[in-house]
């Protein structure tokens, strides 16, 4: 797979950020590094080690579902401005992936309207065989959300409030 330039998160940088996915500071997270897709969408190239195996040499389906969950959430909001947690999600495994076997993860936003923004991911083998497919829909998170759940302080609010109180048609 070819390399390309990694996209930079702007919220990596924050102290309390330990992201399953993304944050380089979660030591048993993914530590994902994201780039763009000719088509503007969003990829990542990943190989899971045996640690996010459920059977030997099988990667564990709910790693799947966070590997997919994390791409299509950090698209939109790096294309929306908006964090937004995920009202649901679909996943459909046409066949196991494996571990120590490099996967590409591709993810696109598919529509927006009644409160939410929908997207959808595939998940590739090598030759682009697809292993995965997925989509979901995303509700944007409000400040108060913000506050509830994540223990935002008011400062912390205040200095992200640009990704909060989203309204989608």
């Amino acid at each position: 797979m070819e390399e390309r330039l990694p996209v930079e998160l702007p919220w990596l940088d924050e102290p309390a950020f330990r992201c399953f996915g993304c944050s380089p500071r979660n030591r048993i997270g993914l530590a994902l590094k994201m780039f763009r897709t000719d088509d503007g969408g969003l990829a990542t190239d990943v190989t899971f080690s045996e640690e996010y195996a459920s059977y030997p040499g099988v990667v564990h389906g709910g790693i799947v579902s966070a590997l997919v969950d994390e791409l299509m959430g950090d698209l939109i909001a790096l294309d929306r401005g908006m964090l937004a947690f995920s009202v649901t999600l679909r996943t459909k495994f046409l066949r196991p992936l494996g571990t120590r076997t490099s996967y590409r993860c591709v993810a696109r936003i598919t529509g927006e309207g009644d409160g939410v923004v929908r997207a959808e991911a595939d998940v590739l083998a090598e030759d682009g065989e697809p292993h995965v497919m997925a989509s979901s829909a995303y509700r944007p998170i409000t400040s108060r959300q913000a506050a509830d759940h994540m223990g935002l302080p008011v400062a912390d609010r205040e200095r992200l409030a640009h990704y909060f109180d989203h309204a989608i048609g």
